[in-house]
């Protein structure tokens, strides 16, 4: 059945699309890939695959590689939420999208997958938020979320409209093995494993290991409900658990406390002042800040219930995490 249904991934080249990669072939699909000419395809090295050359800002190069493919797995995300000039991140963010989804149309595709953000939940009055949590302006601070919200808006808007037949996965933080660039909060952890971080932030974050993130998308490839969106994500876990769980994988002890919330501010608000300035980009700023905090406990039950999916604890994530970066280290 697998080796019959042919999966395109866009965005293979990054962490959680070249994990998407890895499952689909470890399962039997048939798959080909989306990147650009300048790819670095490191992560799919010695992998069974079919390569197609392309970008999300252009509609033929999508319908081609979506030809001949039931299922797309969209993963193109510009994740640079610090960038002074947003313009980048609405192009491949939404329009990119936008882009996807017709040519998916054109195409006759079976079933796409976006992969969004648990950014895209807004809070609920009991604590714990779920699907049917949509946030408030006031919660999209950002424009980095905004091109979140309004991608996958555009997907579940399309099946309303249209019938089209789009899934949206909310992932929230990714950690395991092979984070080749690496992410964000995949380097924090590569830090702390390295024994260069001293400190943690006094934060909480739901998080989930890539593979199982991967297995999610193409559980809700083949089980999900067309116009539903599912929370993907295993634990809400506080900063200093993470960094404590990736010492100890590494065998080393040096973090020494935390870095209260005021603290962190103050000094991203300052160095935010002087990006703005000099028009200069800074990944510290004021707005970077507030998304380490904008993060509440979420529900995953639905994905769980509906897709079948069964995720590992975090920590068996991280500590692979630990083992890859310090081998390639």
């Amino acid at each position: 059945m697998q080796a019959s249904i042919k999966a395109l991934v866009i965005g293979a080249s990054g962490f959680l699309g070249s994990h998407v990669v890895k499952e689909l072939i470890r399962q039997g699909y048939s798959v080909r890939i989306l990147v650009r000419s300048s790819s670095d395809l490191q992560a799919l090295e010695g992998l069974d695959y079919e390569k197609t050359i392309g970008d999300v800002m252009d509609v033929v190069s999508l319908k081609v590689a979506m030809q001949g493919c039931d299922w797309v797995f969209h993963s193109a995300v510009d994740t640079r939420a610090w960038l002074f000039n947003s313009g980048p991140l609405y192009q491949t963010n939404v329009l990119g999208v936008v882009n996807a989804v017709q040519a998916a149309k054109d195409c006759n595709i079976k079933k796409f997958v976006l992969t969004s953000s648990l950014l895209t939940i807004g809070r609920s009055a009991s604590g714990i938020a779920d699907e049917t949590c949509i946030p408030q302006d006031k919660e999209l601070f950002t424009d980095y979320m905004s091109t979140r919200f309004l991608a996958e808006k555009y997907v579940l808007d399309a099946f309303k409209h249209s019938g089209f037949p789009g899934v949206a996965c909310c992932v929230s933080n990714t950690y395991g093995a092979d984070d080749v660039q690496p992410t964000p909060h995949g380097n924090l952890i590569k830090q702390v494993a390295l024994g260069r971080v001293p400190v943690y932030l006094k934060a909480h974050s739901e998080c989930v290991g890539v593979v199982d993130a991967a297995q999610a998308l193409i559980l809700a490839a083949e089980k999900g409900q067309d116009g539903e969106r599912y929370i993907i994500s295993e634990s809400y876990i506080s900063n200093e658990e993470l960094f404590r769980i990736a010492e100890q994988r590494a065998g080393i002890k040096r973090l020494i406390g935390g870095i209260p919330t005021s603290l962190v501010y103050l000094c991203t608000t300052v160095i935010g002042l002087f990006a703005r300035l000099f028009a200069l980009d800074s990944v510290l700023t004021n707005n970077s800040a507030r998304l380490m905090y904008q993060t509440w406990p979420l529900n995953s039950q639905k994905a769980i219930d509906e897709l079948g999916w069964q995720p590992r604890s975090i920590k068996d994530s991280i500590e692979e995490a630990v083992d890859s970066y310090l081998k390639k280290h």
